[in-house]
């Protein structure tokens, strides 16, 4: 293996232990997956509900081949990309379909502040703060 091809295995390592530990924070049992050469042994994370696949490159990820991997390899969980360019922030992709169930299991109703960004906390609706958006 040459040392572009190990520096960008560990790359992804290190970014799917990244992602491990923030999912944590929701998933206490999130880990990094076991993976072979397949990679379909595990998804890049375990211990979700959901099929995580992580890319993350120096260029622009190629977020649909990496759904198409995920969708692939998948027990049949929801398949939720976390992909990152260098120097940005990372990013989920998921079908629209899952992203309408997840917001209807939140009730719709979602807190905003006052920079019109999701507060992580649903609120009741007669809070004067809250807001179905962005559907307003």
């Amino acid at each position: 293996m040459t040392n572009q091809g190990k520096a960008n295995r560990n790359k992804g390592a290190a970014f799917e232990r990244h992602v491990a530990t923030e999912l944590r924070a929701v998933y206490p049992e999130a880990r990094r997956g076991y993976q072979r050469r397949s990679g379909s042994d595990e998804p890049d994370i375990a211990g979700t509900p959901w099929w995580v696949e992580c890319k993350v490159s120096k260029g622009t990820p190629q977020v649909y081949r990496a759904y198409w991997q995920a969708e692939r390899d998948s027990d049949g969980r929801s398949i939720l990309v976390v992909s990152k360019q260098d120097r940005t922030d990372p990013l989920v992709t998921l079908t629209l379909s899952d992203f309408l169930d997840l917001l209807s299991r939140l009730g719709g109703n979602l807190r905003v502040n006052e920079n019109q960004t999701l507060d992580p906390q649903p609120c009741d609706s007669n809070a004067e703060h809250c807001s179905s958006w962005p559907l307003d």
